[in-house]
């Protein structure tokens, strides 16, 4: 067993809310970019089905309300302009507008002041949180997704959400605030038995994350040129690399199952690699782990129907909340699986009541399954814990 600690900002665990990661992650950077003209980027990365599309709705609900609120209390003479773009980016070219119901010809070009803009992608104007969300909304409804064998809907694009600030006091900067929701990364045992297609979209997936890695490493280490030319996912995200103060957030969505620990391994270590804190991951050495002592059974079979005492199927049917059924001491479990539901019907319910006997009869079988299934697993794990012993005494 090996311990390994991961750099962070901040964690959040199963009892933090959404209103704890906006304030304390989102927050100041949506405000940057409104009142102050900033550039603010928030990444949302991490594995398939870990909850990255969760999150950032939860961030583009508040971030609406705090945009046009902190306007409004601005105190300002002229009137902000608050425009959208929403593009998905599909494989390494493609780039389809998700504001319209047909999207053209979508192509990204660089102004004379070096931004990148995004060509023949529509620019709404917004004027209100409601409608500022409601763009959002329709433009998620229209992204890409593909069932894979981690999700049934996974996003198999990335999705990026530009929202523009145009101040005339500040005419040199736009405040600029994007919100990307990557694409859901997969390891290689994952996505396998993936058709030739969506394995082209995981290696494309792939590239496009490696070079925002370089993109970022390049910036954080002073180098002049950053190679944001290398996929357009850093293309778009030019001033987020070039622009003085620009402001970057990236939030590691990590799933808690056991299953998924190696994923969730490889999910921290990309992200502290595209921060570039990847020399501050601390390992410890590895350690044995002595199995525990093993008894013979440490847990007891449970008992099937047909095993019950009389006072055992009491207790079940008023469990079941079943009543009206005559049973006399030598109607026990046994007794009751014999029966078929004509049977129940004739010699235990005086009112004949068929769909109570149908019942009764249905619940004895589900639960006579259950506990089949049940003890099936107890007897594989005690086999598989004998092995393990055998093994460790050897």
């Amino acid at each position: 067993m090996k311990h390994i600690r991961y750099p962070v900002t901040a964690a959040f665990d199963e009892h933090c809310c959404d209103d704890d990661t906006y304030k304390h992650i989102a927050k100041p950077l949506v405000l940057d970019a409104v009142m102050n003209g900033g550039v603010s980027t928030i990444l949302m990365f991490g594995q398939t089905g870990a909850g990255k599309s969760f999150t950032m709705t939860g961030i583009e609900t508040r971030m609406a309300h705090s945009i046009f609120q902190a306007l409004d209390t601005s105190h300002d003479e002229s009137q902000p302009v608050v425009t959208i773009q929403f593009v998905e980016l599909c494989g390494s070219k493609e780039i389809r507008d998700l504001l319209v119901k047909k999207s053209g010809d979508v192509k990204l070009a660089e102004d004379k002041d070096g931004s990148v803009r995004i060509l023949n992608a529509a620019s709404c104007e917004v004027t209100s949180p409601e409608e500022l969300l409601s763009r959002i909304l329709m433009a998620k409804g229209r992204r890409a997704t593909e069932a894979t064998d981690k999700n049934g809907v996974s996003s198999r694009s990335h999705a990026v959400c530009q929202i523009s600030v145009t101040n005339e006091n500040i005419s040199s900067k736009r405040g600029l605030l994007t919100l990307i929701d990557c694409a859901g990364s997969e390891r290689r045992h994952d996505s396998m038995y993936h058709s030739s297609e969506r394995q082209k979209e995981s290696s494309e997936i792939n590239a496009s994350l490696y070079s925002l890695k370089e993109c970022i490493r390049a910036r954080a280490n002073d180098i002049t040129v950053v190679p944001f030319r290398s996929s357009s996912l850093t293309r778009i995200l030019k001033e987020s690399f070039v622009r003085d103060g620009a402001r970057l957030c990236v939030i590691a969505c990590v799933a808690p199952n056991a299953t998924d620990t190696n994923h969730t391994m490889e999910t921290l270590k990309t992200v502290a690699s595209i921060v570039g804190v990847e020399d501050q991951i601390k390992e410890s050495s590895a350690c044995t782990v002595e199995p525990p002592t093993l008894t013979t059974a440490t847990r007891t079979a449970v008992l099937a129907p047909k095993q019950w005492t009389h006072e055992r199927l009491i207790k079940f049917l008023a469990h079941k909340k079943v009543s009206g059924v005559q049973l006399t001491e030598k109607h026990d479990g046994r007794a009751l699986m014999k029966m078929s539901v004509m049977n129940i019907k004739t010699h235990l319910l005086p009112d004949r009541d068929e769909d109570k006997a149908k019942k009764i009869f249905d619940l004895l079988r589900k639960e006579n399954d259950r506990v089949a299934a049940h003890n099936k697993v107890e007897r594989d794990r005690i086999k598989r814990d004998k092995k393990l012993a055998a093994a460790h005494r050897g």
